[in-house]
C-alpha cells in the first residue's frame, strides 16, 4: 500500500494485455483526488481482463456484457456542504474500488487512435469521478463528467478523443 499525502492507493494488476506503470497511475489518482479537494481516500484499483470484468458486472450489477470500468463506493463521509463547492469530491472522505479492463482499453484505443495507456487512464479517471459524486445517467450529467475528465487530462496536455455516446 502506498500513501500519497492523505490518500492510500492500492493497485492490483491481474492481466497481461497491457504493461502497467503503477507509479504513473498512483500519481494520476492522487492528482485527481487533490484537484477534487477530497480530504482523505482509500482507493483500490484492480486492472483486469474482459472475462473478469464481465463476471463482476454480472455478479454485482446484473449486466451481462463486457465493460470498461466499474466503480464501487464502499464508504463516503462529507465534512462540508457539497452544494456550496465547485468540485463534487470536496471535503469527502472516500473509500472505494475502481476496476478497469486493460483488454478493453487495448481494443478501444485502436478505435479512438490514441495510446492504450491513455485509454486505461481515462477509465481510471472516470471511475474515480464516480466515487467523487459525478454521474453519467443523464445527458446533462454526462456532459459535466466529460468536461471534468478533460479538465483532468488537461493537466498532462492530452486531448481525449471524441466519443459517440
Amino acid at each position: 500500500m502506498n500513501t500519497i499525502d492523505q490518500f492510500q492507493i492500492e493497485i492490483q494488476n491481474s492481466q497481461t494485455h497491457l504493461a502497467i506503470d503503477e507509479t504513473q497511475l498512483k500519481t494520476a489518482i492522487g492528482f485527481l483526488l487533490q484537484s477534487e479537494q477530497v480530504n482523505q481516500a482509500e482507493i483500490s484499483l484492480a486492472i483486469v481482463d474482459n472475462p473478469t470484468i464481465r463476471q463482476l458486472n454480472q455478479q454485482y450489477l446484473e449486466h451481462d456484457y463486457d465493460t470498461d470500468v466499474l466503480s464501487f463506493l464502499l464508504d463516503c463521509d462529507t465534512a462540508m456542504d457539497t452544494n456550496q463547492v465547485e468540485f463534487r469530491g470536496a471535503g469527502r472522505q472516500i473509500e472505494g474500488e475502481v476496476i478497469v479492463s486493460a483488454e478493453m482499453a487495448v481494443a478501444m484505443s485502436a478505435e479512438y487512435q490514441w495510446p492504450a495507456e491513455q485509454e486505461l487512464l481515462l477509465y481510471v479517471i472516470h471511475g474515480l469521478l464516480h466515487l467523487c459524486g459525478y454521474d453519467d445517467l443523464t445527458e446533462e450529467e454526462l456532459h459535466i463528467m466529460r468536461q471534468r475528465e478533460q479538465q483532468i487530462f488537461d493537466h498532462w496536455q492530452i486531448s481525449i478523443p471524441r466519443r459517440e455516446e
